[in-house]
């Protein structure tokens, strides 16, 4: 295969050369090295990409470290993953608190810290060093094993395609025996290679659908090289391109054959060189994909200095492809005027489910996106929650037409429950009387929960959001649940007894709306804190956390 061209300069700090600092230790002897048979880094991937909570270090004698102390360890290299001041300098502000904690279990230290970089900043990487242990000490290169959160849960193969082109990718399936979604996931041009990991921890786009509580598969294709900017006037890289989409479109059928995906049901993402290869595949397979989330992308569509008739062109057959195009308007990187003449060209053919998002400097800069980083625009992205939960309820028949929301009535345990669904619940496990009541708020419900919510609102365990509204498709979080919670216990005569204690919520403040209903609902211990003394009031709802709160709410007996 012929390689793509490289010849493209990176503003993106995250292409900056890495400078190495070498450690000198304490001198250890034979028998205090020893000691030590492995160490363990724990890490994830947070919105800078892979970054280290704890550490686990196997020692062979447990009882030579009993007196052992947080205050024995120093880090250094440690930071948060923005590498950029607001001059655009390359800086590591390492922490001035280490946020070490110690605890011990058989022969294994496990060492919690304040997350930081893995395996460190542009400047420097990681070192630990322990003055009064010094065989405890160590830095990347002592490392033996990394345990990485979700991403180890990717399966590694590869796949040659009826055209010849191997793919090598990457797999999480979903734990359901049925077909469920598929997330196909195109990573961004520094993310290129065969280590068969860049692409999964670069930054949170292979893991945030399953850590958002989505019950989905996630493909993830790591391409070998990338590819030119306007590779759309590109005749030797464009085929190359069409090829790899032609494989991966055939990978993704396969998937489908063996059951594992609901074609109803793929979604398409993408981030910089993802973004653009987003635009080009859904050109290439536009009845394949229910929706799409474009992010930062590259100009692969046509010329952002021209004029928007090019871009109508090219975009002609996706102008029902449900979809969300975001981008920073001053990215450094990508010109986020591919972006916006994408949008125009398919609203202005009649697209009416395409939305389009630019982060202006002063949102960036406050996010602390400074220079380069005005590139990451896939951060905020990535945490709209809004904007995830509205693509996985898109749906489309096998005839290519896309449809509303899947089948809402049905709770799934790893999804967020939505108003309505939690009505239906209550309803039925509450047996709720029947109502001569109809639905009575202004904005419309799924003929299903009509009824449910007319009960649940006679019952006062559930009102409207306000200005006569229910939002039947509104997900809902702890705090909300809790107020619903506390409405049912009052239903049931449940009463705290008289001498319990007020619950210490750091997240939870005395005046907030949902205080009582929160204390009310830990203490009779059908939702509790998520950790000791955090609640969590944002966190949203899910299918099964819903099912273990009915379980709690029918163990409550009356006071």
């Amino acid at each position: 295969m012929k390689k793509w061209n490289q010849g493209i300069k990176h503003v993106s700090c995250m292409l900056a050369l890495t400078l190495s600092l070498s450690v000198i230790w304490p001198g250890t002897t034979g028998a205090e090295s020893a000691q030590v048979s492995q160490i363990q880094a724990n890490t994830y991937v947070g919105d800078p990409g892979e970054m280290v909570e704890s550490f686990d270090i196997t020692v062979a004698d447990a009882e030579k470290y009993k007196n052992l102390k947080a205050s024995d360890f120093d880090i250094t290299g440690n930071y948060d993953g923005y590498p950029l001041n607001a001059s655009g300098e390359i800086v590591q502000d390492n922490y001035e608190d280490d946020g070490i904690t110690l605890s011990m279990k058989d022969h294994t230290i496990h060492m919690t810290v304040k997350p930081f970089k893995y395996p460190g900043g542009l400047k420097s990487e990681f070192a630990v060093t322990n003055k009064t242990y010094p065989e405890l000490s160590f830095d990347k290169k002592t490392v033996n094993q990394v345990k990485t959160r979700t991403v180890d849960e990717f399966e590694k193969a590869q796949f040659t395609a009826s055209n010849g082109v191997t793919l090598t990718y990457n797999l999480k399936r979903s734990p359901s025996k049925e077909a469920k979604p598929l997330m196909v996931w195109l990573h961004g041009g520094g993310e290129v290679g065969t280590d068969g990991r860049n692409h999964l921890t670069a930054n949170r786009g292979a893991v945030v659908w399953t850590e958002s509580g989505y019950d989905t598969s996630v493909l993830a294709v790591q391409y070998p090289e990338n590819y030119s900017f306007k590779i759309y006037n590109n005749a030797e890289q464009l085929p190359i391109m069409q090829a790899y989409f032609d494989a991966q479109y055939e990978l993704i059928q396969k998937l489908v054959a063996e059951g594992e995906v609901d074609p109803e049901r793929i979604y398409l993402s993408g981030v910089s060189s993802g973004g653009g290869g987003a635009f080009r595949f859904l050109t290439q397979y536009p009845d394949l994909f229910a929706g799409a989330m474009i992010v930062a992308a590259k100009d692969t569509v046509a010329d952002y200095t021209g004029s928007v008739d090019a871009f109508k062109q090219e975009l002609k057959g996706i102008v029902d492809v449900p979809m969300w195009i975001m981008h920073a308007q001053n990215d450094p990187t990508t010109d986020s005027r591919t972006s916006s003449l994408a949008y125009q060209a398919l609203t202005e053919m009649g697209a009416k489910k395409v939305h389009l998002t630019l982060y202006d400097d002063t949102y960036m800069d406050s996010h602390r996106f400074y220079g380069g980083l005005k590139h990451w625009s896939w951060v905020p992205a990535f945490n709209n929650k809004e904007v995830i939960a509205s693509l996985f309820k898109l749906h489309k028949d096998t005839a290519g037409e896309q449809k509303g929301p899947s089948s809402e009535k049905g709770v799934q345990p790893t999804e967020p429950v939505t108003r309505a669904q939690i009505a239906v619940v209550l309803a039925d496990a509450l047996q709720l009387p029947a109502v001569t009541e109809t639905y009575s708020y202004v904005d419309s419900a799924p003929d299903w929960a009509a009824q449910a919510i007319a009960k649940v609102t006679k019952a006062g365990l559930m009102k409207g959001i306000g200005n006569q509204m229910f939002a039947p498709d509104s997900q809902v979080t702890r705090a909300q649940m809790a107020m619903i919670v506390d409405h049912i216990l009052a239903r049931k005569d449940w009463k705290p007894a008289t001498d319990s204690a007020e619950l210490k919520f750091g997240d939870v403040n005395s005046k907030h709306w949902a205080y009582e209903a929160i204390q009310n609902s830990a203490r009779a211990n059908v939702i509790t804190g998520v950790s000791k003394g955090k609640f969590d009031m944002t966190q949203t709802v899910t299918g099964s956390q819903l099912e273990q709160i009915m379980q709690r709410l029918e163990q409550v007996g009356t006071k």
